[in-house]
């Protein structure tokens, strides 16, 4: 329990430590700092007994993040669209009540945001609409699932719309800070709702399976 809870630390520690990059603008540790975010959340999940399709999906995260901040938009997006494939698959068999509702809000929601962006998005359009279908697909499904996933997803989607805002030229200041803010505490209330915290690994590895 406390090595799971020293890793926890870590990534929070990483996080701030990450947002204080931002601020300096200087590339290199912002790189890094950003890589060693999902390699802490994903020790924390492993000793926690997260299930397998978590790990890749963090996985997954890990590499959409280092492309991402490469500037290789589309190979960063097709990563992060796995990471989507594995929280939808993970939050639709642990969901016992699926709203019609949820899916009408998400759906007005994804509609609205599509139609602010969708001038300055250009030849990036394709993309990001199927992208944004995912993301929205894990906030509809993360919500099925319970109030922690569901603010996770609901955040995770305001974290990847400001990147959207900043895709269609829409820049401002805060943006940055903003966008890793909330991608940092998305993964973290996704990544704890599926874990069993005091259960042992093994054996939520092998119910998971």
């Amino acid at each position: 329990m406390k090595r799971g809870s020293a890793w926890l630390a870590a990534y929070t520690v990483i996080a701030a430590v990450h947002l204080v990059t931002i601020a300096v603008g200087e590339p290199w540790s912002e790189a890094v700092t950003k890589v060693l975010l999902m390699p802490a959340l994903a020790v924390w999940v492993r000793l926690h007994g997260g299930p397998v399709a978590l790990l890749i999906g963090l996985a997954a995260s890990l590499v959409g993040d280092f492309l991402l901040q490469v500037d290789h938009l589309i190979p960063g997006m097709a990563a992060f669209g796995v990471a989507h494939v594995c929280y939808v698959w993970l939050f639709i068999r642990r969901s016992t009540r699926r709203s019609l509702v949820v899916v009408a809000a998400y759906g007005v929601v994804w509609v609205a945001v599509l139609a602010l962006l969708w001038p300055g998005l250009g030849d990036v359009r394709v993309p990001v609409v199927l992208y944004s279908l995912l993301l929205t697909t894990t906030a509809v499904t993360s919500a099925w699932s319970g109030w922690r996933s569901g603010i996770g997803g609901a955040v995770f989607l305001i974290s990847d719309a400001l990147i959207g805002l900043g895709l269609a030229g829409h820049e401002f200041g805060a943006r940055p800070y903003l966008v890793m803010a909330t991608y940092c505490v998305a993964q973290y209330l996704l990544a704890s709702s599926l874990v069993a915290v005091g259960q042992p690994a093994e054996q939520d590895l092998e119910r998971a399976a």
